[in-house]
């Protein structure tokens, strides 16, 4: 697989979208998603349709796999199932009628073999 981040829509031309993706679901941050959670007046703005649009393409397209998404993001899904499992539920929270926040995997969790065949161990 070959993912480029500028293959994301608006990754390079809206901030908001970048920073979602690199710093709200990234590992310092995933756990408080629920305080990313769009207003309706956001998600009428250009930057709440942008970052719809985003998320919207990786559940469609499934763009990228989970070594892609930790160089992305710094955050270690078990494999693909998992890591379009939690987008879908983002989905579904910010723009569905899901009433809790996804699950980020938990950082205290041992880490997903790849992880150790990818970068070795003490990752």
């Amino acid at each position: 697989m070959s993912f480029l981040r500028s293959s994301i829509p608006h990754f390079a031309t809206d901030d908001h979208v970048n920073t979602f993706f690199t710093v709200a679901l990234g590992v310092e941050f995933i756990d408080d998603i629920d305080k990313m959670k769009p207003s309706r007046k956001s998600m009428a703005s250009s930057h709440g349709r942008h970052l719809r649009e985003a998320i919207e393409y990786f559940l469609r397209e499934r763009p990228c796999n989970v070594i892609e998404w930790a160089s992305l993001t710094h955050v270690a899904f078990l494999d693909d199932a998992h890591l379009y499992a939690y987008l879908q539920d983002l989905h579904d929270y910010f723009y569905g009628d899901r009433k809790k926040p996804p699950v980020a995997p938990d950082p205290e969790a041992p880490m997903p073999d790849w992880v150790q065949e990818r970068w070795g161990p003490g990752r």
